[in-house]
């Protein structure tokens, strides 16, 4: 394995810790709650959903952090304003974790900032996301907000590449008057957590998980992707999973649904062997296969790097509650 030589900053996020050198703090994973057409939602707009599963999920996520040592984050997805407030209240109601806000709409994702500004969460949230997408109410609200953990995403929709990539952090890339690390500074944040913004299989993915290890060298920030969006976006899997969804050659049956699973799941480990700090790993419910699996990726590079670089696993880390 390797280490970095510039010095690589340690976030706080309500006693969650993320980033640093590989092999040093246990891989943080969010898993997403409330996404398009979740099996628990039952009206997405007004935030109707089924609570005892949605609290099930929540701790099973829980459960499975605890059982690992790899802290763990919820993604809240809302699809309005009326919904991300009902569903960050009653999430942090039965979770003490952190939060991501997350929406594709942009007054859901205000209307977060402030309801966790206004009832005192806006120490566990993480705001995602800064990008080359907001709006002036976002960019205005981030402003006014206490807020000091936020994703920054490095999604350069004119270059795809590392240096694409990088230039938007830096300089805006011809699309923002300033880079993103300068913007989410200047907004009071602290807590700069770059998702290197996962592109599909053959267009761009590869760049995006080689971006991580760039920008952890020239500014020492945390660092992940959601890379389980570059199977679920992979042309060739999910043709072969519709082809083998109920039929096919003698004892393939069933078998698509089975390779687009693990191709899935198995993704996570790869922002990780890249040196990466956070991922996000998709819906919450699959915590129970994430979870061990990126335990023993995480064992495996703390094992390297404490041999190697003398960089002893600080707990909670997998090293220490799966080792025996």
């Amino acid at each position: 394995m390797f280490v970095f030589d510039r010095k690589q900053e340690v976030y706080d996020i309500a006693g969650l810790k993320v980033g640093g050198q590989p092999g040093e703090h246990a891989t943080v994973l969010g898993g997403t709650i409330f996404y398009a057409k979740h099996y628990l939602i039952e009206d997405a707009d007004r935030g109707i959903f089924d609570k005892k599963a949605a609290e099930d999920v929540l701790k099973k996520q829980e459960e499975f952090s605890d059982m690992t040592g790899n802290p763990c984050i919820m993604q809240i997805f809302s699809e309005s304003e009326e919904a991300m407030e009902k569903e960050i209240a009653f999430c942090t109601d039965v979770s003490d974790v952190p939060f991501l806000i997350d929406s594709t709409v942009a007054d859901a994702k205000v209307a977060g900032l402030k309801y966790a500004d206004e009832v005192g969460l806006i120490e566990k949230a993480v705001y995602n996301s800064l990008n080359v997408s907001c709006v002036e109410t976002e960019l205005e609200a981030l402003k006014e907000s206490k807020i000091k953990a936020s994703i920054i995403l490095a999604f350069n929709p004119k270059d795809s590449t590392v240096a694409g990539k990088i230039d938007l952090l830096e300089t805006g890339a011809g699309t923002l008057e300033k880079g993103l690390i300068d913007m989410a500074r200047e907004m009071g944040i602290t807590k700069l957590l770059c998702d290197e913004a996962t592109l599909p299989i053959g267009a761009g993915c590869g760049s995006a998980v080689a971006t991580g290890f760039v920008v952890k060298s020239k500014f020492g920030i945390a660092t992940g992707l959601g890379i389980h969006n570059a199977p679920s976006a992979w042309t060739w899997l999910k043709k072969f999973r519709k082809e083998n969804a109920t039929k096919g050659p003698k004892g393939w049956e069933g078998l698509g649904a089975d390779v687009f699973e693990i191709c899935d799941i198995a993704s996570n480990i790869i922002p990780i062997l890249a040196g990466q700090d956070f991922v996000l790993y998709g819906p919450i419910e699959n915590a129970p296969k994430v979870f061990p699996l990126v335990g023993m990726a995480d064992m495996i590079v703390a094992e390297a790097n404490k041999a190697e670089h003398d960089i002893e696993p600080i707990k909670p880390h997998p090293t220490w509650n799966m080792g025996a």
